[in-house]
């Protein structure tokens, strides 16, 4: 029987740009080319009423569910849609990324041979404590709604019989309570997101197009901020350090790559230096590797511990160095080539983001093998194939 590949995910980049989505579909593409047939259940996608074939890979929108969201009509829904699916094409294994594939479960007793996978990008638990640590009342009583979802998944863990924790900081959640009591009984396995380093790499050609066309000079320092606008990322704390660093260096520019509720006030932070700085808004994800070759440094002084940024290796594997929060060493092994700076302290963010000017752009990536994209589904495959013959 041909390996089919059964994917549930609530978003896809047919329905925003964003990073999980595109991450997942990045995945889902490689299974393809690995040789495994792939279909891929997902929420109704605007202005694509029936299922649709993309690079091999079958995407069947749920009819009846709203875009991006997981609610009693995608439960139903997916799981009629599977049913559907699997009286023609038998499936070898059902990955569902994140809580999407929930529904499915009840299809098990059919499919006793059958592997369930869920991928963890993410946890309640995860979120309960970072809001904790911000010490504001408002994401303090808005954890609460996190500590419902978490009881809700940990009764969920138990059905699979693999969870794929996209991280390290993932893992140390599930080795530690409260999850720890609940997963004991599933294997858990670390497979880190991977980046397609033959999309992401440095590119020349990019680099003068895009200087030529702000009317920056190749001899000017450019650093990049790229992530959604929002307070806990960081980016007014960029703003301020290079509002700061620009005394020092007065031919510095600023690109701030995506969008989010922040924009207005970071534009308004950014008045007295407009001229030196460049708002993309949201981008396609195919052009953020070119936007990435624009700069010399990128900056990431996230305020609160992210899962695995992947902002962060699609700027190493481009080839800048990388300055980001001291709250993500734990997130990100030794050895690769990121500054860490104190969350929210500006001036020393001034101060790294000077000294770490390169002589000359890097063209040569800075990300780890085991970090590709092609490591990262190979490793799923073997898993997949380590649960069927189990």
């Amino acid at each position: 029987m041909t390996e089919h590949v059964v994917a549930l995910a609530r978003t896809l980049p047919f329905h925003s740009i964003g990073g999980m989505q595109s991450i997942a579909w990045d995945l889902l593409r490689r299974f393809v080319q690995h040789g495994r047939r792939v279909s891929v259940l997902t929420t109704t996608v605007p202005g694509r009423p029936g299922p649709f074939v993309v690079d091999d890979v079958s995407v069947i929108p749920v009819q009846g569910s709203k875009p991006e969201r997981c609610d009693r009509a995608w439960w139903r829904g997916s799981r009629a849609a599977a049913e559907d699916l699997l009286r023609t094409a038998p499936a070898t294994v059902v990955f569902s990324i994140s809580s999407a594939g929930a529904g499915l479960l009840p299809l098990r007793r059919a499919m006793p041979n059958v592997p369930f996978v869920f991928q963890a990008h993410g946890t309640s638990w995860g979120e309960v404590m970072s809001k904790w640590r911000t010490g504001q009342p408002l994401q303090i009583l808005k954890s609460v709604r996190n500590l419902y979802w978490l009881a809700k998944d940990v009764r969920l863990y138990r059905r699979f019989d693999a969870l794929v924790l996209v991280g390290d900081v993932i893992e140390q959640q599930f080795q530690q309570p409260p999850l720890s009591w609940t997963s004991q009984a599933v294997r858990r396995v670390v497979i880190r997101n991977g980046v397609d380093t033959r999309v992401f790499c440095f590119s020349p050609e990019a680099r003068a197009q895009y200087r030529t066309r702000w009317g920056w000079q190749e001899s000017d320092p450019v650093f990049v901020f790229a992530a959604r606008l929002h307070a806990q990322k960081g980016v007014h704390q960029t703003i301020e350090a290079f509002r700061s660093l620009r005394g020092a260096v007065p031919n510095a520019r600023l690109l701030i790559i995506g969008d989010g509720d922040e924009r207005r006030a970071c534009e308004a932070g950014l008045a007295s230096v407009s001229h030196a700085v460049q708002f993309t808004g949201a981008v396609p994800r195919q052009k953020i590797p070119g936007l990435l070759s624009t700069g010399d440094v990128f900056v990431f002084p996230t305020l609160r511990q992210e899962g695995l940024p992947m902002n962060v290796l699609e700027a190493l594997a481009v080839g800048l160095p990388v300055i980001t929060s001291e709250a993500m060493r734990p997130v990100l092994e030794s050895g690769l080539h990121i500054d860490y700076v104190a969350p929210g302290d500006t001036l020393l963010l001034a101060q790294r983001m000077k000294g770490s000017l390169p002589s000359q752009p890097t063209q040569a990536s800075r990300l780890p093998h085991h970090y590709s994209l092609d490591d990262c589904a190979g490793s799923y495959l073997r898993l997949f194939d380590e649960l069927r013959a189990a």
